[in-house]
């Protein structure tokens, strides 16, 4: 008895963790928002899909990351994104923001930024 139940054991166990990884990716939170002003100033930013974080729409500013990329997945800098340009923020909950005018976003939270159409 002892010889089946361990291998239905190990088994079930693979089976649970191969499953928990692939939830735990769809869950990422992804905001859409629109640069208004240089040094990430965003606005509009609106909910996507993933884990719905606490963030109000508004104005925030995100702090500068090195993980931007444009829709092909080729690296970008934040100088290159320009006024106007629609971005997709993909974020590392839980997120905290700074209470200061604009909301500020460390880049701890900020997995990556897309740039879109």
């Amino acid at each position: 008895m002892k010889k089946i139940m361990f291998p239905c054991m190990m088994i079930l166990l693979f089976l649970g963790a191969c499953s928990s990884t692939s939830t735990m990716q769809n869950k990422t939170p992804i905001y859409s928002a629109t640069i208004y002003a240089n040094n990430l100033r965003v606005d509009n930013i609106k909910w996507i899909s993933g884990e719905k974080l606490n963030l109000q729409e508004g104005k925030y500013e995100l702090e500068s990351t090195t993980n931007i990329f444009d829709q092909n997945g080729n690296k970008m800098e934040a100088d290159d994104l320009a006024v106007g340009d629609k971005i997709k923020v993909y974020f590392s909950p839980p997120v905290v923001v700074k209470e200061t005018d604009p909301g500020q976003i460390s880049a701890n939270y900020i997995k990556k930024i897309v740039k879109s159409d």
